[in-house]
């Protein structure tokens, strides 16, 4: 059985010779096959393709949102690091004027009142905080940390700093189990018990400064611990030959005792 044909003839403008062609009907449908799956081929192509633009589009986009959510995530941090250091600040001042035990504010005024030093001394180590005086440097910031400035009880000085008398240091009497805090950041060089002193924490400030605080109850730190200004050491006792409650305090510089209440900023 003969196939059917299509004849293609060809007919030159300048010649009588007619050219002929013979094709297969199935070419046709190969043909019209070939051309459908081109058709679709080239429609999936673009297809991608558009999806590649979207995506190369978009990604500039998304760069620069990335580096906008980078830029808040830092903000964000240095926000909470500034939260944080004015919760330590607050939790300071609450430590060291016992606002943790009591919210009225005039008992509080009363507390700052009845203890301070009983007398003021001719000449005071000048205590410059940032906020007092204007913008600190960093290395100022630093060195006022390490001073031994702050009141390390909450209590009513009972016995004064004096030479003659060979009394080192301040007695301030207090509650039994009152917080005693750090006078100034620094290393603990000792913690222990020692001798008519009986509980004593020393503390060395690393400026040639070391303050000593002794007779307590307990004690919160170890040889060897890092302490911040304001931290609680330690508490109110009545150890080694005491006869009632009360903190003896002491500031050598170099080796050479100093009058506490010289140091003191209140």
């Amino acid at each position: 059985m003969k196939g059917k044909y299509y004849t293609i003839q060809i007919i030159p403008e300048h010649s009588e010779k007619v050219k002929q062609f013979k094709v297969r009907t199935w070419w046709f449908g190969a043909i019209k096959l070939l051309l459908v799956l081109f058709i679709l081929v080239l429609g999936l192509f673009i297809y991608h393709l558009g999806k590649i633009n979207r995506i190369v589009a978009n990604y500039e986009k998304m760069r620069v949102t990335n580096a906008q959510l980078i830029k808040k995530d830092n903000n964000y941090e240095e926000m909470f690091s500034r939260l944080d250091s004015l919760w330590v600040l607050e939790e300071r001042i609450q430590n060291i004027f016992e606002t943790f035990l009591e919210n009225d504010s005039g008992k509080i005024n009363s507390i700052i009142d009845k203890n301070k030093f009983a007398h003021t001394p001719v000449e005071k180590i000048q205590v410059d905080y940032e906020g007092l005086h204007g913008w600190q440097p960093m290395s100022e910031k630093i060195r006022l940390e390490h001073l031994p400035s702050i009141l390390p009880v909450v209590g009513i000085e009972s016995k004064k700093f004096s030479e003659e008398e060979k009394h080192p240091g301040v007695d301030i009497s207090a509650q039994a189990g009152s917080p005693v805090f750090a006078t100034g950041a620094g290393n603990v060089i000792f913690a222990g018990s020692k001798d008519e002193l009986g509980n004593t924490i020393i503390i060395d400030h690393q400026n040639g400064y070391k303050s000593s605080y002794s007779h307590l109850k307990t004690m919160n730190v170890r040889k060897g611990y890092s302490v911040g200004k304001g931290d609680i050491i330690g508490t109110v006792g009545s150890t080694g030959k005491s006869s009632s409650a009360h903190l003896h305090f002491e500031i050598t510089k170099d080796g050479v005792h100093q009058d506490p209440a010289q140091f003191i900023n209140y």
